[in-house]
C-alpha cells in the first residue's frame, strides 16, 4: 500500500471516529425538557451598566462562563429567583462543566444572578420569596 493510500485511510478513519464520538455523546446526554429551551428564546443580553462595578464585573464572568455550554438566554429568562436556586442550578453546572467554572467563579456568577434577580426580576424574586415563607437563603 502506498504512502498516499495510508493517507487517505488515516483521514476517513478518523474522521469516521469522530462520528462515531459525536453520536455516542449525544445519546448520553438526556435530552433537554422543552420548557427549559423555551428559556433560550428570550434575550441573551442583560444591560447591566447601571449596575455596581463589581456586578458588572461578575456579569463578563457570567457571559464568558456560562456561554460555554448553554445560551446566556437560559439562566437569564429562567423562572429562578432564590438564592438557594441560583445556588442548587449553579452547583449543578459546576459538576457538569467539569474545569469551566472554577469556585471563584462560581462565587461570582452567583453574586451577578442573586443581584439581577432582585433587580430585573423583583416581581418573582417577591413572589417567591413570600410562597417560601419569607426565606432566601444566601448561598455559594
Amino acid at each position: 500500500m502506498n504512502a498516499r493510500r495510508m493517507i487517505q485511510l488515516a483521514i476517513v478513519g478518523s474522521g469516521a471516529l469522530l462520528i462515531l464520538g459525536v453520536a455516542v455523546r449525544a445519546q448520553d446526554e438526556p435530552p433537554v425538557d422543552p420548557r427549559i429551551l423555551a428559556y433560550d428564546k428570550g434575550p441573551a443580553t442583560i444591560d447591566v451598566s447601571k449596575y455596581p462595578a463589581n456586578i458588572q464585573a461578575d456579569y463578563k464572568v457570567f457571559a464568558v462562563k456560562c456561554k460555554k455550554c448553554h445560551t446566556l438566554a437560559r439562566p437569564i429568562n429562567c423562572e429562578l429567583a432564590l438564592d438557594s436556586e441560583w445556588e442548587a442550578y449553579l452547583k449543578r453546572m459546576m459538576r457538569k462543566s467539569g474545569t469551566f467554572i472554577s469556585p471563584d467563579d462560581g462565587k461570582k456568577i452567583y453574586e451577578f444572578l442573586a443581584y439581577d434577580t432582585r433587580i430585573r426580576k423583583k416581581a418573582l424574586y417577591d413572589k417567591k420569596v413570600k410562597e417560601s415563607g419569607g426565606t432566601a437563603t444566601p448561598g455559594v
